[in-house]
């Protein structure tokens, strides 16, 4: 049987991004218009704050330590005390960064949109674990949920607004991406599919803004099953605790009506699902 619980009282207009800490036993979160990375305690649910003066589009740890992040204007480091250090500033003032996730080799994948979400000007970055960055696909209207295939033959995406998900032949040892295809192509009357994630066998669950559930499909692209959630507007998915058996699910609450649905904007830890996945990727490479 399901069972759904909140991670924490925190509250976030538009939580996203959600990585699970596994050696801290902790979950962490952005508030993007809020300007905040949330980290939580699995078991405990206290929760810690960190503020910016940018918004925190998108992050990850960083093996070395602290994190790196996706921001409005471009990629910068996060250090272990909060402190914003930016890598690269590029963006035109009406664009932002959205969602963003590691891979299996350490590099940080991040896309963009328009602030006015006009189609075709989002772009996919990639930061290698050097520090460089480069472009690797263009004309996204709303860049948002990415993953890999188990063995990394493919890579995921997701472009919101025309709801469709991507997918790509992907070359671990090369960064690169080619042969995209239009995957899985989503009823945009039944919710906008968002942020994602990937099982360890390969199954893709993608969460639905304006659609209070989450979907899962087969390797195939086959939807096979669908899990409900109190929340209208899930906002991304990853898997945690002990066993990885854990699905983490982040939520808007802006614009909602709270009193009537006061798990709106909260962060849940949905069991039960019989689903599993591994721990969030970290960015870099150790150093000698």
């Amino acid at each position: 049987m399901i069972k759904i619980r909140e991670l924490s009282s925190q509250a976030s207009d538009l939580g996203e991004g959600p990585i699970w800490i596994k050696d801290r036993n902790e979950l962490m979160w952005v508030d993007i218009p809020q300007k905040k990375l949330h980290c939580s305690g699995f078991d405990s649910g206290l929760t810690s704050t960190w503020s910016f003066p940018t918004s925190i589009c998108a992050f990850t740890e960083n093996i070395n330590g602290g994190y790196i992040a996706a921001t409005l204007v471009g990629f910068a480091e996060i250090d272990a005390q909060g402190e914003l250090h930016p890598m690269h500033t590029f963006l035109d003032l009406n664009m932002r960064f959205n969602d963003g996730k590691a891979d299996a080799a350490g590099r940080f994948w991040a896309g963009t949109t328009a602030l006015d979400f006009a189609p075709n000007r989002g772009s996919l970055y990639v930061v290698e674990v050097d520090g460089t960055y480069r472009k690797v696909f263009e004309n996204i209207t709303l860049s948002n949920g990415m993953g890999w295939s188990p063995c990394n033959q493919y890579f995921y995406y997701i472009d919101s607004i025309p709801g469709v998900m991507k997918r790509f032949d992907f070359d671990l040892i090369k960064g690169t991406i080619k042969n995209p295809i239009d995957f899985i192509v989503f009823d945009a009357t039944k919710g906008i599919p968002d942020g994602m994630t990937v099982t360890h066998d390969g199954l893709l669950v993608v969460a639905l803004w304006d659609g209070s559930r989450l979907e899962v499909f087969s390797a195939e692209g086959k939807k096979i099953d669908e899990i409900p959630l109190p929340v209208q507007r899930p906002t991304s998915c990853t898997f945690g605790g002990a066993d990885g058996a854990t699905l983490i699910v982040t939520s808007s609450g802006q614009d909602l009506d709270l009193a009537a649905h006061p798990l709106n904007g909260k962060t849940l830890a949905v069991d039960g699902t019989g689903l599993s996945g591994a721990a969030s990727r970290t960015y870099g490479t150790l150093e000698n």
